[in-house]
């Protein structure tokens, strides 16, 4: 069941307490998938940029040498618009990676829309099975600072109840498309049942960032345990 026995290696099992004497061909049945990362782009992260852009590298390497597709972008909302910003793309070469060293965080959060733009992006990917991951650090929020449009009745504010179950509404529209969605919080504890509304039981709380690259990896290993 183990496989051929390595006549070469046969003695370290003996020597060395070492059983990995056996080779077995696996066939690989998961079938293929691509990974989305998307990362809070606000000024939140504005203090954090070069934690999330390390762990972001670290992610996106390992993905590059599975050979699995991974494209990775920020959201951020700037006065009317919310950004969304592509480091990497699916098909891009690895040295692509490198440009996720651009990572800056300004401007506020509009999670919804950008779960939105992410949910019409993955649609279109030809691969069976789709994995997005999400790294926030607050809740989501868009509340207009300009005095002008503050007092316009027709600019609602994103924030608080509202903001919550637009952005969880969003995150059940993927999964109801087959996508599976990992949320990752780094934020304060006070934020948190909010975050878990959101994501519900695919949720991760990391007080220390340098745990980023680690939860991913662990999640992943998850979901293809679930494809095989």
């Amino acid at each position: 069941e183990n496989g051929r026995v390595q006549a070469g290696l046969a003695g370290r099992a003996e020597r060395l307490r070492d059983s990995a004497i056996f080779q077995r061909q696996i066939k690989n049945e998961i079938g293929n998938f691509a990974v989305e990362l998307l990362l809070d782009g606000s000024g939140s992260q504005s203090e954090r940029q070069a934690q999330v852009t390390f762990q972001g590298y670290i992610i996106a390497e390992a993905l590059s040498l599975c050979k699995i597709p991974c494209r990775i972008s920020a959201y951020a909302t700037f006065l009317d618009y919310t950004i969304l910003r592509q480091y990497k793309d699916y098909d891009s070469p690895r040295e692509q990676n490198k440009k996720i060293f651009d990572f800056f965080g300004t401007g506020m959060n509009r999670d919804g829309f950008a779960l939105r733009a992410v949910t019409e992006r993955m649609s279109k990917r030809p691969e069976e099975n789709k994995i997005l991951i999400v790294l926030s650090y607050g809740k989501p929020n868009d509340v207009r600072v300009f005095k002008k449009a503050a007092e316009s009745i027709e600019i609602h504010e994103y924030s608080g109840e509202a903001a919550v179950k637009d952005t969880a509404a969003e995150v059940r529209k993927l999964r109801l498309q087959g996508i599976s969605v990992l949320g990752i919080f780094t934020g304060l504890e006070t934020d948190l049942p909010a975050q878990q509304k959101i994501y519900g039981q695919d949720f991760a709380y990391i007080k220390d960032l340098k745990n980023f690259a680690k939860t991913v990896g662990t999640y992943l290993k998850k979901e293809l345990r679930k494809f095989s």
